[in-house]
């Protein structure tokens, strides 16, 4: 019986540090984002019909990959379909922040990044919603998801406005990160991996 018990534990403690060093990597990685895009963005702020910085419009589109990893190494443990589903918004997300960074504005930028923000803040919200019903906790990533849907609606309703506060994204990769920390910290970080 003790050999069935340690079997199954095994795989299980595991798949906990696995997800973790996703958390942290994932994390570390939005927090030099982060400071990345301010930089890229300079000390000017451009208005939302002004074509971004190079180094910003390549930033800004590539962030949503971090989703597109996370979910997908996430996805081999839980929640297989929906992290899935989350990645391929993700990777559509990048494309259309890259789009619209390259090939419009600093306003549709905020949209596209917005409508990512939103879409992927709501399945996280759902993934940890689902996560805390079966196994409790889950707050930091209930937090997250929640704040992300609401911040993506709002850099959506930003993009109407005359200046594009692109630096405001930045704060969005920080706090982000901060959350999937706290995850971790608690012990969430499934949830947090995808």
């Amino acid at each position: 019986m003790s050999t069935v018990h340690v079997s199954q534990t095994a795989p299980r403690t595991r798949r906990r540090a696995f997800t973790r060093r996703i958390v942290v990597a994932r994390a570390l990685l939005a927090l030099a984002w982060a400071p990345a895009v301010v930089i890229a963005v300079g000390d000017r702020v451009p208005t939302t019909d002004t074509e971004l910085p190079a180094a910003a419009a390549i930033l800004l589109a590539s962030y949503p990959l971090i989703d597109v990893i996370a979910s997908l190494l996430g996805s081999s443990f839980a929640n297989a379909r929906l992290l899935q589903v989350n990645a391929a918004v993700s990777a559509v997300a990048s494309v259309g922040v890259g789009v619209a960074a390259f090939g419009s504005d600093a306003g549709a930028t905020l949209v596209a990044f917005g409508a990512w923000a939103a879409v992927s803040g709501a399945i996280q919200l759902g993934v940890a919603l689902r996560r805390r019903r079966a196994h409790g906790r889950q707050l930091p990533m209930i937090v997250s998801g929640g704040l992300s849907a609401a911040a993506g609606l709002s850099f959506i309703a930003a993009s109407g406005r005359d200046e594009a506060h692109l630096t405001t994204l930045a704060g969005y990769m920080a706090f982000g990160a901060l959350l999937f920390l706290a995850s971790t910290w608690r012990g969430d970080e499934e949830a947090a991996a995808g």
